[in-house]
């Protein structure tokens, strides 16, 4: 009978353990239902426009030929698409954001996507619950060279009424031509639009499923100013600018790419660091000479030692394609290499190039040049693709929680990703030096490239420093390159001691940019993760300045029982570890990943154990995190989703000292704890 009760009780806490198991993995695997119930939860009731009589509400479909502002005598105008639903608190973010903003005429918010059933009408959800909410818009700042490309202020924005009375409303029958028209010319007047980091819009997508549907939207592009269509407004905005160019169509995506004319066509010098690479080297120059119908341009090759024989393979190949030849023996430093050949170089416009690129296209420079000659435009990049295939290895540098990235690398080009972010003209944080194209007086008015990061993230630092300057960042997917990556130097992260080097450079990068840890404003919080996607991260609780979160302050705990006595079975992957001090609030950051072989991982809760020189020991409980690679790679393991952790402690929280990190596990079904030993120190300053 005692067998009996003990085995239904067990039974019990075995259901408990797989219940809270499913149920955190649901929100763990679902980051953006998390965000909405943390960050919405007091936004309870929906606030009617009467409240905000200075407010006048516009539906986009509605400003046909016969529409006019001066129509409607309110202060501040909100356009919204009849296709979609207000936020509960969007009238009230909206006059609340220009009176406290009196120099701001043009603000857009954030926006997500509001699931329709097939069979349903729109009208038959009246709830606001975060169940239909998807797919998140988070917007950038403004980004002229982005809203020429396509109306990225998506399904809403708002104005101060005033500001535009005297613009020409261009009147055409189809109100989607009007409403990207008037934008083009409303941000050419005074200040430029500000972005609402708040989502503030859900616009209606029917589908058969919650996939269905946000496939549908990844891979969209006809978006309102894309195509031909819209051309003629898009030229007539270059010639209120004062800028010559013309607008040319991809026959294969229907999109549009503004190319600039630049008068008398300046010499372009393209600098290229190389060192014992002479095949790579020749067929880069090479596709330089074949495919470029810029017709001034002049290359600079920098050696920083080649072997003797290469050195003479490369003499001998400059009587077949021509090239000034720099052989400066010395460490690799491809910073310095790179600002040697810019104090040689004569042109007015500088082309940063990897000896491992291969020009495909002719009108590449023509079109860089084109972009990098308007006045407000800083560094300009090009699509990278790996040789000989649609695989994306460069579309631009996100500046991710994990460090500058590429986004979609891997991924194939064939498709649109992500509102086009591999298909339009981009406003972006960065783009690669492997291929970047800058104006010489502003490359020698930023001081070059940073010698100080002689591998890595010196290209980073440059647009980094551009954006501070007041300058963009574009990315010209229109044009693309081949690149033939890894070849110059092997790949970082799989090597140990770049690896560390790796690290060391993104510490200098930070230090000398703290405003911009852990942040893009091209792509907001909630998207900047690690992944290759464009997918919601989870946002921790580190990152919050209005509360501390649940856990992160270690309480004293027991002393560690014998070693001898331990059950050593956890399995650690020790991913972070240290002091993380460019934020607001310094912290120390334990992240990774722990299971249990031969056992179903839902019934242990783990906690982190710090213990100093004197044994004394403090514990902390996990932050539990998904971790569909590491469930990818133990097929054969029970319930390993969750097996990621990332927990934190901010400066001040456990005395100076250094600390050994230890793992516990409780089985929640029983008495038994295990224990394991991390492989590094935590040492608290």
């Amino acid at each position: 009978m005692l067998g009996k009760i003990k085995g239904a009780i067990q039974d019990r806490l075995y259901q408990n353990c797989i219940e809270e198991y499913e149920r955190d993995l649901r929100c763990q695997t679902d980051p953006y239902l998390v965000w909405v119930q943390e960050n919405e939860q007091n936004a309870s009731k929906r606030e009617g426009a009467e409240r905000y009589p200075e407010l006048g509400l516009v539906y986009m479909e509605d400003c046909g030929s016969r529409f006019s502002l001066s129509n409607i005598n309110k202060k501040y105008l909100l356009f919204v698409s009849r296709e979609g639903r207000m936020a509960i608190n969007a009238i009230h973010e909206i006059v609340e954001y220009f009176e406290s903003h009196q120099d701001t005429d043009i603000i857009y918010p954030d926006e997500d996507v509001w699931m329709l059933d097939q069979s349903r009408s729109q009208n038959v959800l009246k709830d606001d619950g975060g169940a239909h909410r998807v797919f998140p818009w988070t917007k950038p700042v403004w980004s002229p060279d982005t809203l020429f490309s396509f109306f990225y202020f998506g399904h809403i924005f708002a104005v101060r009424r005033e500001a535009f009375l005297s613009l020409v409303w261009l009147g055409d029958t189809d109100y989607r031509r009007n409403i990207y028209d008037f934008v083009l010319k409303a941000s050419e007047q005074g200040n430029c639009p500000n972005h609402i980091e708040k989502i503030l819009f859900h616009a209606y997508e029917r589908g058969t499923s919650r996939e269905a549907i946000e496939d549908t939207l990844m891979h969209r592009t006809d978006f309102i100013g894309v195509g031909d269509a819209y051309d003629d407004i898009r030229v007539q905005a270059m010639t209120r600018r004062n800028l010559a160019g013309r607008m040319v169509v991809d026959t294969k995506t229907g999109i549009s790419y503004p190319v600039y004319e630049v008068p008398d066509k300046p010499l372009v010098s393209i600098v290229i660091p190389s060192k014992d690479n002479p095949t790579v080297l020749q067929q880069c120059i090479r596709s330089i000479y074949a495919h470029t119908d810029y017709p001034n341009f002049e290359l600079i090759v920098v050696d920083n030692g080649s072997r003797e024989e290469v050195r003479a393979a490369l003499e001998y190949f400059q009587e077949e394609c021509f090239f000034h030849y720099l052989y400066l023996p010395m460490d690799f430093n491809f910073s310095r290499m790179c600002n040697l050949g810019v104090k040689e170089a004569k042109g007015t416009y500088i082309l940063l190039l990897n000896d491992d690129m291969e020009v495909i296209e002719n009108t590449w420079l023509t079109r860089m040049v084109g972009q990098a000659s308007l006045r407000h435009v800083g560094a300009v990049g090009a699509k990278l693709l790996y040789p000989n295939s649609t695989k994306i290895q460069h579309v631009g540098i996100t500046n991710t929680i994990s460090g500058p990235g590429h986004k979609l690398k891997l991924l194939d080009d064939s498709l649109s990703y992500y509102y086009g972010r591999n298909r339009f003209v981009y406003d972006m944080i960065g783009v690669t030096a492997a291929c970047l194209l800058i104006r010489k007086d502003c490359f020698l008015a930023m001081g070059g490239l940073y010698e100080g990061l002689a591998v890595a993230y010196n290209d980073v630092d440059l647009c980094f420093r551009l954006w501070d300057r007041g300058l963009y960042n574009v990315q010209r997917n229109d044009v693309v390159l081949y690149h033939h990556e890894s070849l110059s130097r092997g790949d970082d992260l799989k090597d140990e001691k770049k690896l560390k080097r790796l690290t060391a450079e993104k510490d200098i990068l930070y230090e000398r940019h703290p405003n911009l840890y852990r942040k893009d404003p091209f792509i907001g919080t909630l998207l900047n993760s690690g992944d290759s996607e464009y997918s919601c991260r989870w946002l921790e609780g580190y990152e919050r300045s209005d509360a501390i979160a649940v856990g992160d302050v270690p309480i004293a705990g027991k002393k560690l029982p014998p070693q001898e006595k331990m059950n050593q079975a956890i399995m650690i992957a020790l991913e972070d570890c240290g002091r993380e001090g460019h934020a607001k609030k310094a912290y120390y950051l334990i992240k990774g990943w722990a299971y249990i072989p031969g056992v179903d991982n839902a019934r242990y809760r783990y906690k982190i154990l710090f213990v100093n020189n004197a044994g004394n020991v403090w514990e902390l409980p996990v932050q539990k995190r998904y971790r569909k690679d590491v469930a990818a790679i133990l097929p054969d393991e029970t319930n390993v989703e969750l097996t990621g952790f990332c927990s934190w402690i901010f400066e001040g929280a456990l005395p100076p000292d250094t600390y050994e990190l230890w793992m516990t596990a409780k089985d929640g079904c029983s008495r038994q704890r295990l224990y394991r030993r991390m492989e590094k120190k935590l040492a608290i300053e």
